[in-house]
């Protein structure tokens, strides 16, 4: 499971950073409007070089021969730099108007020396500068009677002898660089060409304003797929040494794909606008930064470890709970209750007694006691220490949760949410607003809410003391299935049947990360206190997740348990700056309670809680 993780950050330019370069010994580049470019140890995250020389914003970085560095920027030059020395060593100011896009030219590994740089530029030219030489070896121009559609908006090297770009009017040029002789175009993207790259094997990978990704075969001038899912242009497209791509949006979304199966694996919001610049790291590091706050981000795309996988149950796994002790308890349609040791992969406990019928909540009681609801409407109670039952009682209930108070929350087929006293004897009020059968429910800590998912599709925040909606989390496409809360409080992680996860920002009601790819399709969630994600899935296996701890910044240790979860520099996007979309007002009236009819609201019997 590739789940997207904010490593750190890189703090010291004084603008927008427009462009990030991957270094050899573990080091990166950036470039800002503050017209500087500064070098980075990402190890230490410490600058450790400042280069001065462009009077505008540099806007592409090309890592050359050993120490050397390629810049391009608004400026209309072409600088190179010694990095080690800190000093420039050549400037190269042929364009007439701002550089747009940077590329070093392959060649065979034995040739000496740094060889040759290509540049774009909105004077409508492309030039190809000899470094060693310091000179300019040759100018492509993008048409015979220029427009600015044949503008070349960004560059990519797929073979030597070869460059492409990717232009304004959408098309797709190939030149030969050894005669500046364009060999031919491919048209499929409606707009602008902002971004390209090319894939292990010489495929050429492009992004537009169209929003699409699309693949290309240059030895057929064919189109080899598309990937489609960005609700922004595409800004820029880097490779992992994986294999698999990620992209970046005008929205400020990265995406990570796996493009042999030209599926979406995870989205992630990086920044509130926009992203200006992305690279990846030969360390498998992905950097890139926007115009929120002038820094460098570090991502770790696919480091993500499954600690355990807990197998046993011979049902689907329906419903988790995490306890203090840091054990995990599972149950699934069998009917089963399974208590775990996540830390020695084993199982410490087995609570038969819902007689086959599909456990659909777990809820933890306060005392410790475990509390467990089946689809046959029999809800019990079990001494988890001594593996026993000690109460049972008659009402279906799919979902459970306890208050702080102790007061008991509970979702049903009926399509209410219901809050009972602490022995579950009387209702105390009933919230009604979804459409569809209650699944899920989680409690918000500090913050007097409680969150709920449904069949409907919706997840659903209560003001609990006002008993009213206090908003609607839009944008699974199947049945909600399972909820849980981070530590924190202030995010709420879902699963749904339509294959997703999705982290909330309960607080400013917008979806924060996106997460594709879970197999049989993810039926239970749980955080444990050590901060592990467990899930639940039809396979019949219960997982536990954590981040690698090579990948794991120094910096993290000292942060809050949300920090090992990835979301904890999402706090950072002020509310009034986010994606709106995905939640609504509601204030849908409640009614107090009792009396209630029972018949009419599907809750079965109304036993007491009785000691077995």
């Amino acid at each position: 499971m590739a789940v997207p993780r904010l490593v750190d950050k890189l703090h010291g330019h004084l603008e927008q950073v427009d462009s990030i370069a991957a270094l050899p010994n573990g080091r990166c580049a950036s470039g800002g409007r503050d017209d500087t470019i500064r070098i980075w140890k990402l190890e230490s995250r410490e600058q450790i070089a400042l280069l001065r020389g462009h009077t505008g914003n540099i806007v592409a970085l090309v890592p050359l021969q050993g120490d050397l560095l390629a810049s391009a920027s608004a400026d209309r030059t072409v600088r190179v730099w010694d990095v080690l020395g800190q000093k420039q060593l050549r400037l190269f100011d042929g364009h007439r108007g701002k550089v747009l896009a940077l590329v070093s030219l392959l060649r065979p590994p034995e040739s000496p020396g740094a060889g040759v740089v290509a540049s774009s530029s909105t004077d409508l030219t492309v030039r190809l500068w000899d470094v060693d030489a310091g000179c300019q070896v040759s100018v492509i121009r993008a048409s015979d009677n220029p427009r600015n559609e044949d503008c070349i908006t960004s560059l990519t090297v797929p073979s030597i002898g070869r460059l492409v770009g990717g232009a304004n009017d959408g098309s797709i040029r190939v030149w030969d660089t050894n005669s500046a002789a364009e060999l031919g175009r491919m048209r499929s993207h409606k707009k602008a060409v902002l971004c390209l790259n090319t894939l292990p094997g010489g495929l050429v990978v492009s992004g537009a304003r169209d929003r699409l990704i699309k693949l290309w075969d240059l030895t057929t001038w064919q189109e080899m797929g598309e990937l489609e899912g960005h609700a922004a242009g595409l800004s820029c497209i880097v490779i992992l040494p994986s294999g698999r791509l990620v992209s970046a949006a005008l929205d400020g979304k990265i995406k990570l794909w796996d493009i042999g199966a030209r599926r979406e694996i995870a989205t992630v919001l990086a920044d509130r606008s926009t992203v200006s610049a992305l690279t990846a790291h030969p360390e498998g590091h992905i950097l890139s930064s926007g115009p929120s706050d002038h820094s460098v981000k570090i991502w770790d795309f696919e480091n993500r470890n499954e600690v355990a996988a807990l197998a046993g149950h011979a049902g689907a796994v329906t419903a988790l709970m995490a306890l203090p002790n840091g054990w995990l308890a599972s149950g699934c349609a069998g009917g089963i209750v399974k208590v775990w040791d996540p830390d020695f992969r084993r199982e410490v406990g087995h609570l038969p007694g819902h007689e086959g019928a599909a456990i659909t909540a777990l809820a933890l009681l306060p005392g410790g006691r475990l509390l467990s609801a089946s689809m046959n409407g029999v809800v019990k109670v079990w001494d988890i220490d001594e593996c026993r039952e000690v109460a049972a009682m008659c009402r279906l209930m799919t979902a459970i949760a306890i208050l702080p108070d102790g007061t008991i929350a509970s979702g049903s087929t009926d399509q209410v949410v219901r809050l009972w006293a602490s022995d579950l004897g009387s209702e105390v009020a009933r919230m009604p607003g979804h459409s569809d059968q209650v699944t899920s429910l989680a409690v918000l800590p500090n913050s007097g809410r409680l969150a709920s998912g449904s069949r409907d599709a919706t997840i659903k925040i209560w003001d609990v003391g006002s008993r009213r909606n206090f908003s609607t989390l839009r944008g699974h496409t199947g049945w909600v299935n399972a909820l849980a809360v981070f530590p924190s409080g202030g995010h709420l992680c879902s699963s749904s049947a339509d294959g997703t996860l999705r982290v909330w920002d309960t607080e400013g009601c917008v979806e924060m990360v996106l997460l594709w790819g879970h197999g049989l399709g993810v039926t239970a969630l749980a955080i444990l206190p050590n901060g592990w994600l467990a899930t639940g899935a039809r396979d019949k296996v219960v997982k536990v997740w954590t981040h690698s701890r090579s990948t794991m910044s120094v910096r993290a240790q000292s942060r809050s348990d949300a920090a090992r979860l990835n979301v904890h520099e999402l706090r950072s996007l002020p509310p009034s700056t986010r994606r709106p979309g995905g939640c609504e007002a509601a204030a849908p009236s409640v009614s107090e309670g009792p009396p209630i009819d029972r018949a009419a609201t599907g809750a079965e019997g109304g036993a007491e809680l009785g000691e077995n």
